[in-house]
């Protein structure tokens, strides 16, 4: 049997030039309008643009309910 969808595990790395048209038109479209213009889905445009906020000092406040508190973590009390 040959296989005619090949897959892989490594992930597409992204260019700064194209960081810097998503963060563009990320302004004006979804995220699935911007991630077809640029061939990449709609949690790929989400992750890297949250990835890239992470990367400038952004912190998830602990507070937020969508924050997921893990309990059984060391030093939680």
């Amino acid at each position: 049997m040959t296989e005619d969808i090949k897959t892989t595990n490594a992930p597409h790395t992204w260019t700064k030039e194209e960081i810097e048209k998503i963060e563009k038109l990320i302004k004006s479209h979804t995220a699935r309008e911007a991630g077809e213009m640029i061939n990449r889905t709609k949690n790929a445009v989400l992750g890297v643009l949250y990835r890239e906020k992470v990367k400038r000092g952004y912190v998830p406040p602990l507070d937020s309910k969508f924050a997921r508190i893990r309990k059984y973590r060391k030093g939680f009390n």
